[in-house]
């Protein structure tokens, strides 16, 4: 079978088995990291809520974020694996706030633990 046929299949059976936040959009490669999905959610604590439930249903999620372009924008991003061993990174932007992220350089990947993303979803967004 075609290698994208079988990414295909896993994020569609992936998406049928749990009931996951809404995609704005799902890529689909035959390349390392194949499937991204992009929230549509908006915020710290809808983007971490969002998160979160993916989490709950991949294996070994890791959390980063990274302030990408001139600095206004944070990508909260979720990578793990699908039970059937497919990697996945989910992600979803929020606007750059010092108060927020006061120690997050431009353009430099920080890792967080994944706890802090439901703490973010329950709190409604705290200090990262």
């Amino acid at each position: 079978m075609n290698r994208l046929m079988v990414f295909l299949d896993a994020i569609r059976d992936h998406l049928d088995a749990y009931a996951l936040p809404p995609a704005f959009s799902v890529k689909v490669t035959s390349v390392s990291d194949p499937i991204t999905v992009q929230l549509d959610t908006g915020g710290l604590p809808g983007v971490a809520r969002g998160l979160s439930v993916w989490a709950s249903t991949l294996d070994e999620p890791r959390a980063s974020v990274v302030r990408v372009g001139d600095g206004g924008l944070v990508l909260v991003s979720l990578t793990g694996r699908t039970p059937c061993g497919v990697p996945v990174n989910v992600y979803g932007g929020v606007p750059f706030d010092p108060a927020t992220f006061p120690d997050l350089p431009l353009r430099t990947d920080q890792d967080m633990p994944v706890w802090l993303l439901r703490q973010w979803a329950r709190a409604g967004g705290e200090v990262a």
